[in-house]
């Protein structure tokens, strides 16, 4: 599944299950509470997606060197999944294989 959809199903789980365990009668108890979960919620998705694409990009490294050695005969699994993930990222796809290949190799 996709990592937006992914994300965008736990914020929904997440709101309709606070909705409905949770509700608090004094208005300034309601915002303090609003002003706190969401911050986190927000930082708690933007960090997940900061750290798993580096990541992924790391492992890929050893796979992007035997791309680039073998003139794109072989592809690793770490590497297809870097590019899965690099095509999902960017719709219109910036960069062809060989060239993302190239830039993990120099970049991580």
């Amino acid at each position: 599944m996709d990592s937006w959809k992914t994300l965008a199903a736990v914020v929904m789980v997440s709101i309709s299950a606070e909705a409905m365990a949770w509700y608090v009668e004094n208005p300034v108890e309601r915002a303090l509470s609003a002003t706190t979960l969401f911050p986190t919620m927000v930082l708690g998705g933007t960090t997940a997606f900061t750290v798993y694409g580096p990541s992924m990009m790391k492992k890929a490294k050893d796979d992007a060197l035997a791309f680039i050695g073998s003139d794109g005969e072989i592809r690793g699994a770490q590497f297809e999944q870097a590019v899965r993930f690099y095509r999902a990222t960017y719709t219109p796809p910036l960069m062809n294989d060989q060239q993302l290949a190239q830039a993990i190799s120099t970049s991580y």
